[in-house]
């Protein structure tokens, strides 16, 4: 049986709760999100070339926007929680990828191995 569990109208996200017929003990959450607003800013800033610019000369690179469900799919997948200044060597390696292009606010690479949150806000995180 798949019910709502919760909807968050600011980042859109939603949580789905299941019952396993097999087994009463277990329940799973699904979580989705319609990450398409994201990623459609996203392409329109790497096909601007002056919004990269800009942001590296103000020294306020908008490097990526990584959508909350995607933050949640490489939590649950591969233990990296954007959150975690420790992951994101990791994560600079998954938004390098071209697998995940789309996240980027920019056609350059980050090669920083390192990287240290001084606040909350400069990590641009997205999910409207």
């Amino acid at each position: 049986m798949k019910e709502l569990f919760s909807h968050d109208p600011l980042t859109g996200m939603t949580v789905w709760f299941h019952s396993d017929d097999s087994d009463p003990d277990k329940v799973h959450l699904e979580y989705e999100q319609d990450a398409e607003p994201v990623i459609e800013f996203n392409k329109a800033a790497q096909r601007e070339g002056g919004y990269s610019a800009q942001g590296i000369k103000d020294e306020m690179w908008h490097y990526a926007s990584i959508p909350n469900g995607v933050a949640m799919k490489w939590l649950i997948e591969d233990g990296l929680d954007i959150y975690d200044d420790n992951a994101w060597p990791q994560i600079f390696r998954k938004l390098n990828d071209p697998e995940y292009a789309y996240l980027k606010a920019t056609t350059k690479n980050h090669r920083k191995q390192q990287f240290k949150a001084t606040k909350a806000e400069s990590i641009i995180v997205t999910g409207t």
